[in-house]
């Protein structure tokens, strides 16, 4: 059997602050660093095989900080957060979750990504890993965005239901796959 570990990025000081971050590369903040630290006990507990990361530095420090000396880790710019256009740098309470995480709408208005786009990046993300992974312990550690497209695809959800969902930072998900 396949598993994947599902892991959103600890928190920066700009996730604290309530700003959009988007492709911008803040650090983990000292609050993030303790959370990966109690973190990393249960991913320890539990095994990774691998692990593939988002190059931001968000990612990268929270995958170094969860398996850094028992894995091999692997950047994947598919991983990488979603563009969030004319929002990045503002505060999130701007920004309109239901027409942004509308499939049927794929809005991208005021720069921001589609959502389409971020599924099918994240499709053929996870049909590569899943294919060189097979019966392995897989730990994928992303951004907010694609936390919430790997989560759907692999739980099969209707992609005209309502996709949102709240993915607080260190989140953490396991998924068993047949």
């Amino acid at each position: 059997m396949t598993t994947i570990y599902l892991v959103r990025h600890a928190e920066t000081d700009l996730n604290g602050s309530g700003i959009i971050q988007g492709t911008s590369n803040p650090h983990l903040s000292i609050k993030g660093v303790n959370k990966v630290k109690e973190l990393r006990k249960t991913i320890i507990e539990l095994g990774v095989d691998i692990c593939y990361t988002s190059p931001l530095f968000r990612s990268l420090e929270t995958a170094f900080g969860l398996v850094g000396d028992k894995a091999l880790i692997i950047n994947d710019d598919r991983l990488i957060d979603r563009n969030m256009g004319n929002f990045e740098g503002k505060n999130k309470k701007e920004f309109d979750l239901e027409k942004y995480w509308n499939y049927s709408l794929n809005s991208t208005d005021d720069g921001v990504e589609g959502v389409k786009d971020i599924f099918k990046r994240s499709q053929h993300f996870l049909d590569e890993i899943l294919k060189k992974n097979k019966d392995k312990k897989i730990l994928i550690v992303t951004h907010n965005a694609n936390v919430k497209a790997i989560h759907h695809i692999l739980r099969k959800t209707d992609l005209n239901s309502n996709l949102v969902f709240e993915v607080p930072n260190c989140y953490f998900e396991k998924i068993d796959l047949d």
